[in-house]
């Protein structure tokens, strides 16, 4: 029996590639490399960039689990995995867009979501809406998504201290990483 694809959704974690083999990779509170775990064969994921990687989970309600292949229907390709999760993202998660402290903008979704927002086109074309042009973006936790347009120094040197406080001193580390949208107006 396969699971509710209507409870599907993408997962931002963590990866890294070792002699040929890919890791979830863990991070302790205090940013340092924890554990890594094995990806195994029977797991859709593709890369997204250097670091991470978009998985799949199902809500279970209390609790989500990783998707595997066996769990969905017969003959579910990856990209109809893909479209399902996005799609089963933006209806069911209200997303809000917010102005960070360091001028910056932010997703906040209720804490499981914000670092999977950056795979919805809505949401990155708003955010490049705000700020006229291209911005940098980086997930640092599972609960952040965070931005600077490009060419604003200040803004960016708050992204940096965001996930350099992520990484010290904060919960679910996940990527350093900082990425760049190129935002074109009209989509």
């Amino acid at each position: 029996m396969s699971a509710d694809m209507s409870k599907v959704y993408p997962w931002i974690k963590s990866v890294i590639s070792d002699g040929g083999t890919s890791f979830i990779t863990a991070f302790a509170d205090n940013g340092q490399e924890g554990r890594r775990y094995p990806i195994s064969e029977d797991i859709p994921w593709h890369v997204f960039g250097e670091d991470v990687g978009v998985f799949y989970v199902f809500d279970n309600g209390d609790r989500f689990t990783m998707a595997q292949y066996s769990m969905l229907p017969e003959g579910t390709t990856e990209d109809e995995l893909y479209e399902t999760a996005c799609r089963n993202l933006w209806n069911d998660v209200e997303f809000h867009i917010q102005q960070a402290n360091y001028g910056g903008w932010g997703v906040i979704c209720g804490g499981n979501f914000e670092a999977s927002s950056i795979l919805l086109m809505n949401i990155m074309n708003t955010i490049g809406e705000q700020y006229g042009g291209d911005f940098y973006f980086a997930v640092p936790a599972r609960d952040m998504m965070v931005t600077a347009k490009v060419g604003n120094e200040e803004q960016l040197k708050g992204l940096e201290q965001i996930i350099e406080n992520i990484f010290t001193d904060g919960d679910c580390p996940l990527s350093k990483t900082i990425f760049k949208w190129e935002y074109k107006n009209g989509g």
